[in-house]
């Protein structure tokens, strides 16, 4: 894996797919289908859903907005 487990910037799609293929999921060159990045995207709202149960503090956002924010959905 790379460094993209710590990233503190938001990520594309390009971004996810380097994800995949660092995990065996996308061969070189292979892009996402629309049903993998769907199914992504039902994967990180399932974790922000999780985060909303969180309460918000003093940030300008919360928890989960956050996670949501750094996703190209």
């Amino acid at each position: 894996m790379k460094d993209w487990i710590h990233r503190t910037d938001a990520v594309g799609v390009e971004d996810l797919e380097e994800m995949a293929r660092g995990t065996g999921l996308l061969a070189v060159g292979q892009t996402m289908s629309p049903q993998l990045l769907a199914y992504t995207q039902a994967v990180v709202e399932q974790c922000a859903s999780i985060a909303d149960a969180y309460p918000t503090n003093d940030a300008e956002e919360s928890a989960a907005e956050h996670i949501r924010a750094m996703l190209p959905f």
